[in-house]
């Protein structure tokens, strides 16, 4: 399978301490990659590095073989990487169906030009309200579509949030805890989509402290600690490093 992203030796300081330190390594295409660590070892920092949010210090990422160096996070969002966040951000006194909408990349409406030729703006406007739906179809919210996203419950929006990610159309699909803090069941249902994704075709690299997760659905394990690799490898070879079990343990 072929590399769809190549971290080489990358770094991030602030104020002398090194939240990410020199750290390499590398997606492949159609791969669950989960990456794991002690609260503060860098992961969330990595996340913001990759989609722009803070330039490296040092070092390089490449995205299906063009560097991210120099690139506005909207930019990275255009070339196909989509991310969630730990905290939901969706616009909670909107709909559930509008959330999703204002997901989609260079809509008619949005330039000047595009918005003063009607027919094109909606006959747009319909296919992507047809791929909302669809969506919220796929996650299981289709009929919370015309309700607020604050009616729904915390594992819903959850569910929320990837939809509104995949509106983007992103191939790399960076998922920040998508499984923290909700009922077993919505867990199952969110672990169950992304194997689903994995067979869609898309890549999917998640940060999880839910272990049982990690297992069940990770082709690859990446091990963080104080900004540092300490372990690569497939869960099982993972979980059994003598590294990791003393970064989780002390």
């Amino acid at each position: 399978m072929a590399a769809i992203l190549d971290i080489s030796n990358v770094s991030k300081t602030f104020d002398g301490v090194k939240a990410v330190d020199r750290l390499s390594l590398t997606l492949e295409e159609q791969q669950i990659a989960s990456l794991i660590g002690p609260n503060g070892a860098g992961k969330t920092t990595l996340f913001n590095l990759l989609c722009g949010f803070l330039p490296v210090d040092g070092g390089s990422v490449v995205f299906r073989k063009r560097s991210l160096g120099g690139i506005a996070p909207y930019g990275i969002a255009r070339l196909g990487i989509g991310r969630t966040f730990q905290d939901l951000r969706l616009i909670r006194k909107v709909s559930v169906l509008d959330n999703v909408m204002l997901g989609f990349r260079n809509q008619a409406g949005e330039g000047v030009l595009h918005a003063l030729a009607g027919w094109k703006t909606k006959r747009e406007e319909q296919r992507n309200l047809d791929k909302a739906r669809g969506l919220l179809e796929f996650v299981g919210l289709a009929d919370k579509a015309a309700g607020l996203a604050e009616a729904l419950s915390y594992g819903q929006q959850k569910l929320l949030t990837l939809a509104c990610c995949l509106a983007m159309d992103a191939q790399l699909l960076l998922l920040d805890e998508p499984v923290a803090g909700i009922e077993p069941e919505t867990s199952r249902r969110i672990l169950d989509l992304l194997q689903e994704l994995r067979s869609q075709g898309k890549t999917i690299f998640l940060i999880e402290h839910n272990l049982e997760a990690v297992r069940a659905v990770s082709d690859f394990v990446v091990v963080m600690d104080e900004g540092r690799k300490i372990a690569e490898g497939t869960p099982e070879a993972v979980m059994q490093d003598p590294a990791v079990l003393e970064a989780y343990l002390t």
